[in-house]
């Protein structure tokens, strides 16, 4: 197979640092990039090319500055996220105009389709919500509506609040979203095997149960072959598991620098040394403690009889 690229009377050239980073780029990303290549100091200019809202681009050039493919002075600073204030209402005219255009329409379809349902005017408007209040790109909030779906949780009015979380919390790039989505992937499949583990069945966790569970899955990130070892080490001392045990033995690996099974044989091996050396200190120094008490007695004991011999002037012959 060959193919050739068919030049017209101009070209564009992009850095080769942008092919690596394109993986991790948005769709609104990656067209601010092209648009680069032809205006650089025009934010109205590389709206008009790259089809993006003005107000979007900043934040596509910090994601190029960053990844090292741009050089930008004076960039706009990220400002801090903050929620429109209040939830816009949509009239059938507002809907019926937002929908109109093409990319909204197939947003829309894109994200029935992915929940399998036809949406209700009022789960319309969350995604409008999304997307023309909140600003969310469109492979957002289609990735967005796919997790959501993959952990039984379809529901539109959800689907909108996690959106409005993420927002708040200045979550608002497809990358910071894949990462988002990973770390909840983790955590629900480290709870299953976690409960699973316990035998909790389909109980709720307790407030403090889940707060050991995440620290042990975000906080210290450990795998689950940690926490199975330290659990069979629990239930070698104890008759019932308790999360409180169980963190105190990762607790005291996690200081310790142990990441894996072979990292926790290496402690147990060195403790186990250390103990002999503690041992047999400790017996070294109760043996000298025992006989410099013993001395000790002796001597107030002849002291003693030399004091009373003086006074009942008798005779001393020593011991």
């Amino acid at each position: 197979m060959k193919i050739e690229f068919l030049y017209d009377r101009s070209a564009v050239s992009l850095p080769g640092r942008a092919l690596a980073a394109a993986d991790r780029a948005s769709a609104e990303e990656l067209r601010v990039l092209l648009a680069l290549a032809v205006e650089k100091n025009d934010i109205g200019r590389l709206s008009e090319l790259s089809g993006v809202c003005a107000d979007r681009i900043p934040a596509a050039l910090r994601f190029w500055s960053e990844a090292g493919v741009i050089a930008a002075e004076d960039l706009e600073p990220e400002r801090a996220v903050r929620m429109p204030a209040g939830r816009p209402a949509y009239s059938g005219e507002e809907m019926e105009r937002i929908c109109a255009e093409s990319d909204v329409k197939e947003l829309i379809d894109v994200c029935s389709a992915i929940l399998g349902k036809t949406f209700t005017p009022t789960e319309t408007e969350s995604i409008l919500y999304l997307h023309d209040g909140l600003r969310l790109d469109f492979e957002y909030i289609v990735k967005l509506c796919k997790h959501c779906y993959d952990i039984g949780k379809p529901a539109l009015r959800y689907i909108e609040k996690v959106g409005i979380s993420l927002y708040d919390s200045g979550a608002v790039t497809v990358g910071a979203l894949d990462a988002y989505i990973e770390k909840e992937e983790r955590k629900n499949d480290m709870e299953y095997r976690i409960r699973s583990l316990f035998g909790l069945g389909e109980r709720a966790l307790t407030p403090k149960e889940r707060e050991y569970l995440t620290v042990w899955t975000i906080d210290w990130n450990l795998p689950f072959e940690l926490i199975e070892l330290a659990y069979n080490e629990m239930m070698a001392a104890i008759p019932q598991p308790k999360f409180s045990y169980e963190n105190g033995i990762l607790k005291k690996w996690v200081e310790a620098g142990c990441r894996t099974k072979e990292d926790v044989a290496d402690f147990a091996e060195k403790h186990k040394k250390s103990g002999k050396r503690k041992r047999r200190s400790a017996s070294i120094l109760t043996n000298f403690l025992t006989r410099r008490h013993a001395a000790v007695k002796r001597r107030r004991k002849a002291s003693e009889a030399r004091s009373n011999l003086k006074r009942t002037g008798g005779f001393w012959h020593g011991i």
